[in-house]
């Protein structure tokens, strides 16, 4: 892993021109925004070239300490490189995930970390995101965007306090409703536009390949089961001069399906069951966010809640309906203003569909659970997140699961 990040610095510092050796600056190791502050000069260097270039760390220990489908700890983690090129023309993230989890051992159909779904599960490199972005109008109201899209990066984008499972909740039902699991792949090849709002994405229309492509190109596949075609709008409120907004969001895919068919989202049991294909599938999503306090002496020091309601095809989905609510403060403890905490609930109906294909021989009922952690800045560039999660599986000859887990972020 250090030796892969030595190479990227080495690489770039050679195509910035500027001198490897080059001294680190003096500001203080605790005060620095990144721990390795400009990289030996390689980080200024890039922008210098229109290049700005983000390196995460983040390390995960989860126990199942009770329940779900066997008693297990393990540790993993990920190495983020976030490059955006001309001030947000092409964006690209690349993922080395390196280690174990604990996502099929505790409960397969309520991924209990979600990042570490990304490549694949496995230790493994890929780039998941290579994005373009356009704008259409000289006030860059309307963007045109085409590439490979990844959906956490997509959904962080437009809510940035999900923190795609590095910052705030790490079970992916907690904050991403599972319906999408069909119709919206992890990682996926396609093209539209977007409409912004105060640098807010208010609205999008994306066409694109049902296939998830986190691992791939995604050429050699592109468009032979169809397209999928995703429609959002966001309206902006404000109650009480505190700002909110409702988002609506329907997908739909031509393609033909099973309710079995692997997503990357969540894991089905292998029972030989063959299921038989549908043609299309849909999904319909509304999302409630509000803030609920805020310090008027302090925008950091806030409390929020977020909530979101999912509708699937029960023919083409594992899940028919879903929904979770979480509420979530910054620097709620005097002079911890970089701290967070948050405590949610998810309930995700499974699909009759799904249910009479492996009934027998699962015995299936819908799956809920809590999540709460609490996420401590050590330092501007160090976090460490303590994190609790109790969740009733599907397999009903299971019992609650209940993981802890210890989660720790390093901007380099």
């Amino acid at each position: 892993m250090c030796r892969t990040l030595l190479i990227f610095a080495f690489g770039f510092s050679v195509l910035a021109g500027i001198n490897p050796a080059q001294k680190a600056s003096a500001e203080c190791c605790c005060c620095r925004e990144y721990l390795t502050g400009d990289m030996f000069g390689i980080r200024p260097g890039l922008a210098e070239h229109g290049v700005v270039a983000d390196f995460d760390l983040t390390q995960f220990y989860q126990d199942v300490a009770s329940g779900g489908a066997r008693r297990k700890d393990a540790y993993g983690g990920k190495l983020d490189y976030f490059f955006t090129f001309a001030k947000g023309l092409a964006v690209m993230h690349a993922e080395n995930r390196f280690g174990e989890d604990v996502i099929l051992d505790a409960a397969g159909l309520a991924p209990v970390n979600a990042n570490m779904l990304y490549p694949e599960l496995a230790q493994t490199t890929a780039i998941t995101g290579l994005q373009f972005n356009l704008p259409l109008t000289t006030d860059q109201q309307w963007i045109g965007t085409f590439g490979k899209i990844n959906t956490l990066d997509l959904f962080n984008a437009i809510y940035p306090q999900t923190g795609r499972g590095v910052d705030g909740f790490m079970n992916g039902s907690a904050f991403l409703p599972l319906t999408i699991a069909r119709t919206v792949p992890l990682s996926f090849l396609g093209a539209g536009m977007m409409k912004m709002h105060d640098k807010q994405i208010q609205g999008a229309l994306l066409v694109y390949d049902s296939h998830n492509s986190a691992m791939t190109s995604g050429f050699d596949q592109l468009f032979d089961n169809g397209a999928n075609i995703a429609g959002m709008w966001r309206f902006f409120t404000e109650i009480g001069g505190l700002p909110g907004s409702h988002l609506f969001l329907g997908t739909w895919a031509s393609g033909e399906f099973t309710s079995l068919d692997e997503t990357g989202w969540e894991f089905i049991p292998d029972v030989g069951v063959i299921a038989p294909q549908e043609t299309g599938s849909w999904s319909l999503l509304y999302i409630l966010e509000q803030k609920l306090w805020g310090d008027p002496c302090n925008q950091g020091r806030n409390i929020g809640i977020l909530s979101q309601w999912g509708l699937s095809d029960q023919e083409t989905s594992p899940y028919a309906w879903a929904c979770n609510v979480s509420l979530q403060g910054q620097g709620l403890i005097a002079r911890r203003e970089q701290d967070t905490v948050g405590i949610g609930y998810f309930y995700s109906g499974l699909s009759n569909d799904f249910k009479n294909l492996l009934n027998p021989p699962l015995r299936l009922s819908d799956l809920q659970g809590v999540e709460l952690y609490y996420n401590a800045a050590i330092t501007r560039w160090f976090h460490l997140t303590a994190d609790l999660q109790v969740v009733e599986p599907a397999d009903s000859a299971h019992d609650t699961a209940v993981v802890f887990g210890l989660r720790a972020k390093i901007d380099l």
